[in-house]
């Protein structure tokens, strides 16, 4: 029994998409330039990369929260996905969220220890090493 799947063609708001695509090098960008002069101030002496990573992880999880509920306040202005936990589905990605968070340490440690372009480098050679592999 052959499945046949028609190909749909999907038409993308080009605006949509490059508005997405620039919001996420603005957010990226300066999250890395933020890590850094955390990391390294001596003003500041924050020496603590690990709780960084936790904090930032834990941010993360109560913007997804505030965005869930106000996407059930306002559903014609804001989409976002309902967060459901599920045991069996948070052992199976469990392996993928501990290399999440190992790359998140390392990205700050090494933040803490180089310089943002030699990190941008590092980042950049990472796609590549994909891409081999």
């Amino acid at each position: 029994l052959a499945y046949c799947m028609a190909e749909q063609k999907v038409e993308y708001d080009v605006k949509k998409v490059f508005g997405v695509v620039s919001l996420y090098w603005v957010v990226s960008i300066s999250l890395v330039f933020i890590n850094k002069w955390l990391l390294s101030n001596s003003d500041i002496l924050f020496d603590a990369p690990l709780f960084i990573t936790w904090f930032q992880c834990l941010v993360t999880v109560g913007l997804c929260l505030v965005l869930t509920k106000a996407s059930e306040l306002f559903p014609s202005k804001l989409s976002f996905s309902s967060l459901e936990f599920n045991w069996r589905v948070s052992m199976k990605i469990m392996p993928l969220t501990s290399v999440f968070f190992a790359m998140i340490v390392c990205n700050n440690l090494c933040l803490k220890y180089l310089d943002v372009a030699f990190y941008f480098v590092a980042r950049s050679l990472t796609t590549v090493f994909n891409v081999i592999l």
